[in-house]
């Protein structure tokens, strides 16, 4: 049995530490909170906030998983680079540090256009993807380290595009360009991190950077279209070539994750059936 500490327990966070405990691994948590997931250890704490509070014993693998709490440049530095770092180096004061598996976002890849993958060299526009690349290079250098880089993510809960395409059908926005969207279910962030701490704590290879996206790029006025249609919507747009940038997993396309919902129609089913419920 492996002791895993998972700094964040949000969305994805609980998601994971109900797979890691379902296979018999023992999971500790960090989150502001004061609840947690049955099963896990939490060590409710705000990591800014002075020298951390961590398990008494040892740690073989941390997964990091911050969400800011201020969407602006200091709020992403104080969650992505300044309680992660005062995390891992409260840590390595007790123990060697042991792998991290940290979740990273595709905005490091900035304003690019055309294919891009784990092989192409990030470019940050915005202060976002500054900070996240920032914190995947403090991290990386203070020993073994994966950074997954999702796309966007959708699922149970997360409504907010559907509410745009209502909008949109009743004309209260305009119709944007079109430009490609790329997009990951949540359940698939859950499994393929799961995926990576499995590989990790087996002492498998495990590649410093992966791409987490559905391989399945799509227009966002096709996406529009079809959302608009499924929910019994009107819903005209033209026929325009995107712009932007067609995200692909090369760690996925070659078999190292199996996606559960491989494109956005069969993850957004769920989606619909869940409000639909409502």
């Amino acid at each position: 049995m492996s002791h895993i500490l998972i700094a964040g327990l949000g969305d994805l966070g609980t998601g994971l530490a109900a797979r890691l405990g379902a296979g018999g691994h023992r999971v500790s948590g960090i989150r502001r909170g004061h609840t947690a997931p049955a099963g896990v250890d939490l060590y409710s704490q705000d990591l800014l906030d002075g020298a951390p509070r961590l398990p008494p014993d040892p740690v073989d693998l941390v997964v990091v998983i911050m969400t800011p709490s201020r969407y602006d440049e200091e709020g992403y530095l104080q969650a992505y680079v300044r309680a992660p770092l005062n995390l891992l180096d409260g840590l390595a004061a007790r123990q060697p540090l042991p792998p991290v598996l940290f979740v990273s976002s595709t905005a490091v890849f900035g304003d690019q256009d055309g294919d891009v993958d784990e092989t192409t060299p990030p470019r940050p526009s915005r202060f976002n993807g500054k900070v996240v690349l920032a914190a995947e290079e403090e991290i990386s250098a203070r020993g073994l380290a994966t950074a997954v880089r999702f796309s966007g993510i959708y699922g149970p809960g997360r409504h907010r595009l559907l509410s745009k395409v209502e909008k949109l059908a009743r004309g209260e926005e305009a119709l944007p360009a079109a430009a490609w969207s790329n997009r990951i279910h949540r359940d698939d962030c859950v499994g393929l991190l799961h995926t990576l701490a499995t590989r990790w704590l087996a002492g498998d290879t495990v590649p410093p950077l992966v791409v987490g996206t559905d391989n399945h790029p799509a227009s966002n006025l096709e996406v529009y279209a079809w959302l608009a249609e499924r929910m019994g919507l009107s819903l005209a747009v033209p026929d325009a070539t995107p712009a932007g940038k067609r995200i692909h997993s090369r760690f996925i396309a070659e078999g190292g994750y199996h996606l559960r919902y491989g494109d956005y129609r069969a993850g957004y089913e769920t989606v619909l059936a869940e409000r639909r419920t409502r």
